[in-house]
């Protein structure tokens, strides 16, 4: 393997770290970053680690302090409605090119099809004992649902948008805390987002779409609340 690909494939090993650390709290929002704390955990040197808290910067999950270090990305919940209903807006505003791209598009329908499948099933297959990976693929599921919906745009500056406006941070809030219950019913509203799709049903899938997002602004936001509960009783 040439040399560049070995560090490549070593810098999304060690954001796959980072990103398992935040989903299990070892990392905590605010938390300040330590370097060479890193680089001794994951077994590596301070050089990918420098190169993949790059890119998670980019990526709007960790911050940058000139003079005073990184940590990782706090959220309040006015950015987390702010957020979610920008995403509103993005979703809603291509519904017509998604219903026709769908229609044509035997490849892009069976990659939304498949999604939900797979999703449902991962989730089904959850216990509180499950590996942390798979409550990230967790998170990739229902990511990916999301980018396979604004593909079908046929715009690309919206996945650029996107991607900045992404929800990892977000779903942490969700994902592995809360009951598999609530997680069904996330990707079930996937699946109805994708049969009013497919019976090219545009006020339907505008209502799908906007109670989607209200639920999960809604979901997160409460967990948000809780926490602040949480640190101010010292819990």
């Amino acid at each position: 393997m040439a040399k560049g690909a070995v560090k490549a494939t070593l810098i999304d090993t060690v954001c796959s770290n980072i990103r398992r650390d935040i989903t299990m709290r070892v990392l905590l929002p605010g938390q300040r970053i330590n370097v060479k704390e890193l680089s001794v955990r994951y077994g590596t040197s301070q050089t990918p680690v420098k190169l993949a808290l790059n890119r998670l910067i980019s990526e709007n999950i960790v911050e940058n302090f000139p003079r005073q270090g990184m940590a990782v990305r706090t959220v309040s919940i006015r950015e987390i409605e702010e957020t979610f209903d920008m995403r509103l807006m993005l979703y809603l505003y291509y519904t017509n090119k998604i219903i026709t791209t769908v229609s044509y598009n035997k490849d892009m329908r069976e990659e939304l099809r498949n999604n939900v499948r797979e999703h449902t099933e991962l989730i089904e297959s959850l216990t509180p004992e499950s590996p942390v990976d798979d409550f990230i693929k967790n998170y990739h599921y229902d990511n990916m649902f999301h980018k396979i919906y604004l593909k079908c745009s046929g715009c690309k500056k919206i996945l650029e948008i996107n991607d900045y406006l992404t929800p990892f941070l977000y779903s942490n809030y969700i994902f592995h805390r809360q009951s598999k219950e609530k997680d069904l019913a996330g990707v079930n509203e996937h699946s109805m987002i994708l049969d009013a799709i497919e019976s090219e049903d545009e006020e339907k899938l505008k209502q799908m779409l906007e109670l989607h997002m209200f639920r999960a602004k809604t979901a997160v936001g409460l967990i948000l609340k809780v926490n602040e509960i949480d640190i101010d009783e010292g819990i």
